[in-house]
Order: C-alpha cells, then sequence, then structure tokens
C-alpha cells in the first residue's frame, strides 16, 4: 500500500505540474497585412505604387472605356454594315482587347513584384519589434493571426497595434 501511494505522488505531481506552468503561458498575435496596411511605412508604398504606377493606370482604364465604346458602337450599328465591314471591325476590336490584355498583365506583374519588394522593407525591422513586444508584455508564443490557422482567438491577444506604433516610431529614428 505504501509503495502505491509513493507511485501514485510523483505522478499526481507530474499531471499537476504541466498544468500549473502552462497557466502562467500568454500568447499573442500580429496580422501582418494590417501592419503592411496601417504603417506608416505602409501608407508611403502605397504612395509609392500610386506615383509609379498610377498613369499608366489611368491610360489603361481610359484604354478600356475606349474599347467598351467601340464595342458598343458596333453592337448598336452592326445590323446596318456589311459583312465585310462587320468582320474588319471586329477584328480590330479583338486586336485592340489583345494589346489591352497584354499590357494590362505587364503592369500587373510590375506593380507585383513593386509590392513584394515594398512589403519587404516593411516586413524586414517587423520580427525585431514582435520580440521586443513579445518580451514587454511577456508573451511567450506570437502567431500570425491569418496564417496561425486558429479559429479563434480572443482579440484582447493582438499586438498589432503596438507592433505599428513601434514600427512608426522606428521609421522616424
Amino acid at each position: 500500500m505504501k509503495q502505491r501511494i509513493l507511485f501514485v505522488f510523483p505522478l499526481l505531481f507530474l499531471l499537476v505540474t504541466p498544468v500549473q506552468a502552462a497557466k502562467h503561458q500568454k500568447i499573442g498575435y500580429v496580422n501582418m497585412q494590417e501592419v503592411i496596411d496601417e504603417s506608416k511605412l505602409g501608407q508611403q508604398a502605397r504612395e509609392t505604387l500610386k506615383e509609379k504606377f498610377g498613369d499608366r493606370q489611368q491610360k489603361l482604364a481610359g484604354e478600356q472605356q475606349s474599347i467598351l465604346q467601340l464595342q458598343q458602337t458596333l453592337d448598336r450599328d452592326k445590323a446596318l454594315m456589311s459583312r465585310k465591314e462587320l468582320d474588319k471591325r471586329t477584328a480590330e476590336i479583338q486586336k485592340r482587347k489583345k494589346k489591352f490584355q497584354q499590357k494590362v498583365t505587364q503592369l500587373q506583374k510590375e506593380v507585383g513584384q513593386e509590392e513584394n519588394k515594398l512589403a519587404q522593407r516593411i516586413l524586414e525591422p517587423t520580427p525585431a519589434i514582435i520580440t521586443a513586444v513579445a518580451k514587454d508584455k511577456r508573451v511567450s508564443a506570437v502567431f500570425e493571426r491569418r496564417q496561425s490557422g486558429l479559429l479563434y482567438i480572443d482579440d484582447g491577444l493582438d499586438l498589432t497595434a503596438e507592433v505599428i506604433k513601434r514600427l512608426d516610431a522606428e521609421k522616424k529614428k
């Protein structure tokens, strides 16, 4: 009987200890997309993209509108056109659409590359900032909100605003 008690006591100790240790653990999360979107560096990146690609985007929007008007005119007037004229205009519109799509694809590629480059500049200092925030808040683990696989987490564990605040403060230095 005494041996059983001696055996059960260490077993209870092993079962209780992780629960007590886990009790003092604290987790948090950061929404990195929000850091990119809301930080001053993110806002500057958006402005840089507008400056660099805004004119081309407007020209493409104008081109799209022009193609749409040509198509509407063709649809309206095709009953009055000869087959040869209809084929000629249809081919012209298709050629412009193809050229337009190539321009759009090229612009999207360039914008994507520039976005990645700018996002990398924003994300580069964030691991150190997240570590500092976690240490200050005595957080044991920090997850990326959208990539963590968590389906629910208390909003009180969100460290995003503090990370943005410190990232903006570091940018001023």
